[in-house]
């Protein structure tokens, strides 16, 4: 392909890729969040149907990955299923209660903790940008910015019971993003990263079918019907059957598919989890373009929504070009 024409793949990724491919991740996260919006079904099972039709479509395709060695890898993974699979549980039903623009617009949150907490994991990353004071404050304006933008959007119509249902699974996601980008990295050594990108998310639905399944199972033992019917929501969700329930399953599995691997590729190479996330904050903004497109009545601050927009592409320009 021309785009990556004498810099290779490496290169690209290297340099400004990241960041393209963390914008594109952003356009698949915005349907992750809007596919419970108009379907909302109950968030267990549409992450439990999601997860099977993701194992079948992955299955034919994982023998040929270059799996890696190390089982800490297999473990942070086995992790990330426990945090981050109550939290889609929780986002999906926040969705169908609340919309999808809200829970996109509370997700900024996650970003200056995660940023925090890399340093944690990679301290010697802390004295490489202070040795570097220009890149350190383009980074850190560009973070402040993200999130002063996507805070002004949370004013608009975010509500504090929302900001309450939806502070467990900001804590789990925040978690989420620091073990990514750690697993990510045991594919450095690698030829390439397709065996922790693809890996990571094969073993992450398989284990998350493991643990999920037997809780839909005590859940719904009783009664086959949503979870949200017995949560107040802005209109009564429709009765629960299996033909919407395997369409808001397949549509949520393919988004998942296309937005985890353009994000763990970016994860990969950004230097802190953060910075990919920090771009995903423009999620809400083409949110608002397709409730506008479709008449989805919606206040929304425009100019906080372009903001966003200016401030993952300064995130862009200052790596870069470092």
């Amino acid at each position: 392909m021309t785009i990556f024409a004498g810099v290779g793949f490496d290169g690209f990724m290297a340099g400004s890729g990241w960041a393209w491919f963390s914008l594109i991740s952003a356009v698949f996260s915005a349907g992750f969040y809007l596919v419970n919006q108009y379907w909302r079904m109950p968030g267990d099972l549409l992450v439990f149907t999601m997860r099977i039709m993701i194992v079948a479509l992955m299955t034919p395709f994982v023998h040929t990955l270059d799996w890696p060695d190390n089982p800490l890898f297999y473990a942070v993974v086995a992790i990330t299923v426990a945090v981050g699979t109550s939290s889609d549980v929780r986002t999906f039903n926040a969705s169908a209660r609340f919309g999808a623009g809200m829970v996109s617009r509370l997700m900024p949150v996650t970003v200056l903790v995660a940023f925090f907490l890399w340093f944690a994991v990679r301290p010697a990353l802390l004295f490489e940008y202070l040795a570097r004071p220009w890149l350190t404050l383009g980074v850190l304006l560009s973070l402040a910015s993200c999130v002063y933008f996507a805070m002004r959007l949370n004013r608009c119509e975010v509500s504090r019971s929302a900001m309450v249902f939806m502070a467990p699974a900001l804590a789990g996601y925040t978690i989420t993003t620091v073990l990514n980008k750690y697993a990510m990295d045991f594919g450095a050594g690698a030829a390439d990263f397709s065996g922790v990108v693809l890996g990571y998310m094969y073993v992450q639905s398989l284990i998350a079918l493991v643990m999920v399944g037997p809780y839909i199972l005590w859940q719904r033992r009783r009664r086959f019907s949503p979870l949200v019917q017995t949560l107040p929501v802005v209109a009564p969700p429709p009765s629960l059957q299996l033909r919407p329930l395997l369409a808001a399953s397949f549509a949520a599995a393919l988004v998942w598919l296309a937005h985890m691997v353009f994000k763990n590729y970016a994860m990969a190479y950004a230097e802190n989890p953060s910075y990919q996330a920090a771009i995903g904050l423009t999620a809400p903004v083409m949110i608002a373009l397709v409730y506008r497109s479709v008449g989805h009545r919606e206040e929304t601050d425009v100019r906080a929504g372009m903001g966003i927009v200016a401030a993952a592409l300064l995130l862009v320009i200052v790596t870069a070009f470092k």
